[in-house]
């Protein structure tokens, strides 16, 4: 097993060899600060998101998925982060959680650091002891990229082209 701060680095090192970004903060006032200043248009926050934050734009109501998609910032929260892989692991209880972190252009995912786990199986561990959340979990490393036959990479089609873990100390 290794050390907090250990987990962290290899966290932050898995996370940037898969062309994610990582951001280390104190509070979420200060996570806020960070996204508000990624745009001119306010970011988009998951429910899950939103209950820690208390501000940001919440999804319409009557149609939630025109409210997201292609938004500039999306901030929605992980349940955990595996060091091995640099990946999150969001579950997230409501569709609406989920298209914040599929629809918006870049994701910001809050993670606590002392949520940080060592490999991916203590993800899988923690999954098998919440049956009820695996209907929309998802483990999530990087940014979305998606290749042809051709080997063509393209980042950003099929969800967000930037990803960025929040972590918060």
């Amino acid at each position: 097993m290794i050390t907090a701060s250990d987990r962290g680095t290899q966290f932050a090192e898995a996370l940037h060899a898969a062309q994610g970004e990582i951001a280390w903060f104190d509070s979420w006032d200060e996570l806020w600060d960070f996204a508000d200043s990624l745009s001119d248009d306010v970011p988009v926050v998951s429910p899950a998101a939103h209950q820690f934050l208390q501000r940001g734009d919440l999804p319409d109501a009557i149609e939630p998925l025109r409210s997201i998609a292609d938004r500039a910032v999306g901030i929605t929260v992980a349940t955990l982060g595996v060091a091995e892989t640099g990946s999150l692991l969001l579950v997230e209880r409501a569709p609406i959680d989920r298209a914040v972190s599929l629809l918006t252009r870049h994701l910001i995912v809050a993670v606590g650091e002392d949520d940080l786990v060592d490999e991916l199986t203590d993800g899988f561990r923690w999954l098998a002891e919440q049956p009820r959340a695996a209907a929309y979990a998802t483990f999530v490393t990087g940014p979305s990229r998606t290749a042809d036959i051709e080997r063509s990479l393209t980042i950003g089609v099929q969800g967000p082209s930037r990803l960025t873990a929040a972590v918060l100390t």
